[in-house]
């Protein structure tokens, strides 16, 4: 999956009242990717993840996110928000990577 910011630009970024611009979002799924590759070996595909693991792999990622603005991870890490964002979310919120 290529992440680009062209491929956010104009597009709305909003679930349950929490709205993120172009950048943020882009930002986002930029440190998503980052995770999912700081966890795959060489030469292997990315596991999928859950919804919770991730959102705790976020937290230490960015951890002053948390501090500074507590509950904004929990708000950008809902299953609607990652699909939005580019990424699968099974129906067992399993997150699925492809690169």
């Amino acid at each position: 999956m290529k992440i680009s910011f062209g491929n956010y630009l104009g597009r709305a970024f909003s679930v349950n009242g929490f709205t993120m611009t172009a950048r943020d979002a882009f930002d986002t799924a930029k440190n998503i990717r980052a995770i999912f590759v700081q966890r795959t070996g060489w030469f292997q595909i990315p596991k999928p993840m859950p919804v919770k693991e991730l959102n705790l792999a976020y937290k230490a990622l960015c951890p002053d996110m948390e501090v500074m603005y507590p509950g904004v991870i929990d708000k950008m890490l809902q299953p609607a928000m990652i699909r939005l964002l580019g990424f699968e979310v099974d129906g067992n919120d399993m997150v699925i990577y492809k690169p």
